[in-house]
């Protein structure tokens, strides 16, 4: 495979700056927090990593999706109201988020993306005019049917271009233009050739494995630090996943330092203690994440939340997000020992400094 580095300049100079300025260091892996220790302090002396923050959305297929098939369960976004509904939930995060100086990767899909274009609605041209980065997340049986596996790289190349366009045209304006430059993309996670077939589509940037079967994700798959995989995985056999290939063309971002295998899936398990034991949860793993930080590298932590998700309180909307915000990431934003980027901007900033 050809390497496709897409760097920005100022990116890339940024992250050398920060490493050059003598930002205080993250905590070392012995005072790491648990459950109830306060926000660690960070001593000076000790080097300077940098950690990559930020937050992404996944826009499930509720309802047909472009390509014939029946997408997600629990909604349609072929019902004026629901679509509204879910669509005012991903600006009002969006909107949170702005508020503390970040920026998020929205992943969208049909039938959310055929709707906005069909509606005229603009929510994603909005998004991205705000310096939200548009991407895809993509369902597989949604968009290829039940027998997706079996079909060819070049398959999946052109499904994943036709959902590449419909993301553009939603987030054309009525003067023209939008997104073209699609390079994200989260899916296909059991399918062997899916970084062949992304190539193909141009996309060059991915993260968020999960096994869709087990709803779990390989222990070998978490960490910190960027690389380029040599192949995909079928979600047994992580060999080639996992094994960097300097001239691979898709970069991979790791989550972050978390401990468990189930860390996607546990937000939605009332039995692991709601939306505020996820979040105390996040913000362990957020530190742990500072803790495995090295110098010199690029780090980055990152979790996903869906539209409506984490909404609780109806006088408190999307509080346990607020909070999380406000006392563990601004404070370290604050320090430099956490930047926001968007998936790109980790990646771009990975491409300035692989060897």
């Amino acid at each position: 495979m050809n390497t496709i580095k897409r760097i920005s300049p100022f990116f890339a100079v940024l992250i050398f700056a920060s490493l050059a300025c003598g930002l205080p260091a993250a905590p070392s892996a012995e005072t790491q927090p648990t459950e109830t220790a306060a926000q660690p302090s960070v001593q000076a002396e000790a080097g300077e990593a940098v950690l990559l923050f930020t937050i992404g959305i996944h826009i499930e297929p509720m309802g047909e999706t472009a390509q014939g098939f029946s997408g997600g369960k629990g909604g349609d976004y072929h019902q004026p109201q629901f679509f509204e509904r879910q669509a005012q939930d991903i600006l009002t995060v969006a909107q949170l988020v702005e508020s503390h100086g970040g920026h998020m990767t929205v992943q969208a899909q049909s039938p959310f993306t055929t709707v906005a274009i069909e509606s005229g609605n603009t929510i994603l041209a909005n998004l991205a005019a705000n310096g939200h980065e548009i991407a895809l997340h993509f369902h597989e049986d949604a968009h290829m049917g039940k027998n997706s596996s079996a079909l060819q790289p070049l398959d999946w190349c052109n499904v994943l271009k036709e959902e590449i366009g419909y993301i553009t045209q939603a987030t054309s304006s009525p003067q023209g233009g939008g997104v073209t430059d699609i390079r994200y993309w989260s899916g296909g996670n059991l399918y062997v050739d899916i970084y062949e077939a992304a190539e193909c589509a141009g996309l060059d940037v991915n993260s968020d494995w999960k096994n869709p079967n087990t709803q779990s994700t390989d222990m070998s798959l978490t960490g910190v630090n960027p690389w380029r995989p040599a192949g995909g995985t079928d979600g047994t056999d992580f060999t080639l996943f996992t094994q960097n290939d300097p001239n691979g063309a898709i970069i991979f971002l790791p989550e972050g330092q978390y401990d468990k295998t189930d860390f996607a899936a546990s937000r939605r398990s009332d039995e692991a203690g709601g939306d505020e034991a996820y979040f105390e949860y996040l913000k362990e793993s957020l530190y742990a994440s500072l803790a495995a930080a090295e110098p010199g590298k690029v780090n980055v932590f990152h979790f996903t939340v869906h539209p409506g998700e984490f909404r609780g309180d109806r006088q408190d909307p999307f509080g346990v997000i607020e909070r999380f915000l406000a006392e563990v990431v601004d404070p370290l934003v604050a320090s430099g020992d956490v930047q926001w980027a968007t998936f790109s901007e980790m990646a771009d900033a990975y491409a300035a400094i692989e060897q």
